[in-house]
């Protein structure tokens, strides 16, 4: 059902009027979550949260004057993916959040290796105005995506009398529906964009993503 008002919604703005292609590359910077949530400062750690990213899609304006407008874009996005080490005792009431350290006698560390991405369409607004050759716009809209996030706990031992585990999780592998906006500088085909990504996983799911929201830049070309 999302993705049918999805398309529905990207088919109402490509009848609106001309339409261009646009493709965009950038770089992204996953926001992570706070302390204790898949990584604990205290111990080491190795978040790797600043991948390459790709947007694809069309663009046009659905009303125009010399120098104003409003356009729309309907855009696939792939915000890279992400991948982390860290050491952590294997029970949070272990930790502690303000001294960075234990609650008494360290459990023995565990390994916590993850990875994952986040993907989806936007469909959003862009006002924008012109000056001198130089566009200036600023877009905002829904954003249906799939956050992927799993992990692999090797030696996680919660109680030192019996023998660490493997233990393997995944978040909830499900349609989103969230918000993006953005501001971009342009002229000629080529726009300098920056977005945010309200991207977080499902609401209430015990092994989310280790991201709450996304920022991107990116460089995109109009043909």
């Amino acid at each position: 059902m999302k993705l049918t008002v999805a398309v529905l919604i990207a088919g109402t703005c490509l009848s609106a009027g001309a339409v261009d292609f646009e493709m965009g590359v950038g770089g992204s910077h996953y926001d992570k979550k706070a302390d204790g949530y898949w990584y604990q400062e205290g111990f080491q750690n190795s978040l790797q949260l600043e991948p390459t990213a790709l947007e694809v899609g069309v663009t046009g304006n659905l009303w125009r004057r010399p120098s104003y407008g409003l356009a729309y874009h309907a855009d696939w996005v792939y915000l890279g993916t992400v991948h982390t080490q860290a050491m952590a005792v294997p029970d949070d009431a272990n930790y502690n959040v303000v001294s960075k350290g234990c609650n008494g006698k360290c459990l023995p560390l565990a390994n916590f290796v993850g990875s994952g991405h986040d993907q989806g369409f936007l469909f959003t607004l862009e006002p924008y105005y012109v000056v001198n050759g130089w566009r200036f716009g600023a877009e905002f809209g829904p954003y249906l995506h799939k956050p992927l996030f799993s992990e692999v706990v090797y030696n996680w031992q919660p109680n030192p009398n019996t023998p660490p585990q493997t233990v393997y999780a995944h978040n909830m592998n499900k349609w989103v529906w969230s918000s993006t906006y953005g501001v971009s500088v342009g002229r000629n085909n080529f726009t300098l964009s920056y977005q945010y990504f309200s991207n977080d996983g499902v609401k209430n799911d015990p092994y989310s993503t280790i991201w709450k929201h996304t920022h991107l830049l990116s460089l995109k070309y109009k043909f």
